[in-house]
Parts: structure tokens; C-alpha cells; sequence
């Protein structure tokens, strides 16, 4: 039964407090505003917009980009504070921003289980099956970090990083033991394995670095045998 304790987004120093502003003012606003624009430029270029304005669209388009920019620069600064998302960035396909984004959500001291990172990550399994929303009831897991972990995996696959060849070997054998999965579910699936795979390498190294107790993976534990994965295997120590 997976713990179903929530693990909320670590408050206790300065640098987590500013870190996790930055990255929401960055995401939640400044990025999203400077695509608006971008849309909107790419809608006059077509001639599908014929506003007047165009002059007023490039410049605030302009400014919002700088804005983004200078947020990446302190971003990538208060990173040092942060020892994890340097050993992230060994593993091929993390960068820092992503490894920043996923880190302020994260309080890895009250995460006391595999398990209970993924169910917070949005990739928790109840009752046999994979958690999904229900009606009327709150989410437990962050939605925001389920969807960044996403933009992590799609990063593997187009870095080629080590971490492709479980989303490769998962996609194969789904493609050849479910018949009735359509190539989207089996793209779905493969990606869950492998995010789940680099959650529990990062939960490891991270609580480690932490000096917290630390247990091998469930599957490991269960299975004792080829689906073994260890960090090392991915680049995080490289």
C-alpha cells in the first residue's frame, strides 16, 4: 500500500523560497505571456491577424524574452545552492532549468519512500492501476511536477540518453505483448517505466546526499533479478 502522506515543496531556507518564486514567476507568467506574443507575431506574419499593433506586439514580445532570460541567469545562479541539480545535470537530457523546476517541488526529507515520491509526482500506482484524477476529490499528486517529469522523459528520448534505452525496451515489449494498445498507449507506458526508473534514481541520490536512510528500489526488492537499475548505470556520478 503506497504511503499516501503528501510531500510538500520544501520551505524551510531561503534559497527554496526564492528558488520556487522564480520558477513560477518564470513559468506561470513571464514565459507564458512571451508566447502569447510570439503567437500573436506568428499570426500577423501569416496575415491571419491584420492588427496595427504590430509594432507594440514586437516590443513587449521582445521584453518579456529578456525578462525570461535574466530569470534563467538568477535561476542558474541560486542552482549552486542546490548540490543535487548539479548531479542531475550529469545524467544526459537534464539541464538546469528542468533540474530546477523539478527540485523546488520537491521536499526530499518528508519523500521517506520511492513510492511515495512517484504517488507525489504523479506516477503512483493504486490498486493495481495507475492513479488517475477523480471527480470531486483532490488530486495527491502535483500536477505541475507530473508534468515536468514528462518534459524530462521527452528530453531523454531526444538527447538519446542512457535513460532511452528502458522507454526502447519497454515500448518493445509492449508493442509485442499488448495487442490491443494503441501506438499512443504504448508510447504512454514506456514513458511512465522510464520516468519512474530515473524518480527512484534521483530519490536515492538525492536522500543520500541528504545523509537520509535510504532503501534499495521496490522493484528490485520484488523482481531480484534484470530490472535492477542503478544510478551509476546513467551518468549520475560521471
Amino acid at each position: 500500500m503506497l504511503n499516501t502522506t503528501q510531500i510538500k515543496p520544501k520551505k524551510t531556507t531561503d534559497a527554496s523560497i526564492i528558488a520556487r518564486a522564480l520558477v513560477d514567476l518564470r513559468d506561470r507568467v513571464i514565459q507564458k505571456v512571451r508566447i502569447q506574443f510570439s503567437n500573436r507575431l506568428s499570426s500577423i506574419e501569416r496575415g491571419a491577424d491584420t492588427s496595427t499593433y504590430k509594432s507594440y506586439i514586437e516590443k513587449w514580445f521582445t521584453k518579456f524574452l529578456e525578462f525570461e532570460k535574466d530569470l534563467d541567469d538568477s535561476l542558474s545562479d541560486i542552482a549552486e545552492d542546490f548540490p543535487i541539480v548539479e548531479r542531475m545535470c550529469n545524467v544526459r537530457g537534464v539541464g538546469k532549468m528542468l533540474a530546477m523546476k523539478v527540485v523546488v517541488m520537491i521536499d526530499i526529507e518528508k519523500a521517506n519512500t520511492i513510492s511515495a515520491l512517484w504517488r507525489y509526482a504523479g506516477y503512483g500506482v493504486v490498486n493495481g492501476e495507475r492513479e488517475k484524477p477523480v471527480k470531486g476529490e483532490k488530486l495527491h499528486y502535483n500536477k505541475r511536477l507530473k508534468s515536468t517529469c514528462y518534459l524530462v522523459g521527452a528530453s531523454f528520448i531526444k538527447s538519446n540518453s542512457p535513460y532511452r534505452r528502458i522507454y526502447d525496451q519497454a515500448k518493445e515489449y509492449y508493442q509485442s505483448n499488448r495487442p490491443g494498445w494503441t501506438k499512443a498507449h504504448i508510447h504512454n507506458a514506456a514513458m511512465r517505466k522510464m520516468i519512474k526508473v530515473w524518480l527512484s534514481h534521483l530519490w536515492m541520490v538525492w536522500r543520500e546526499m541528504e545523509g537520509l536512510p535510504v532503501s534499495e528500489p521496490w522493484i528490485a526488492a520484488e523482481s531480484n533479478h534484470h530490472n535492477i537499475y542503478q544510478p551509476e548505470e546513467f551518468g549520475w556520478f560521471d
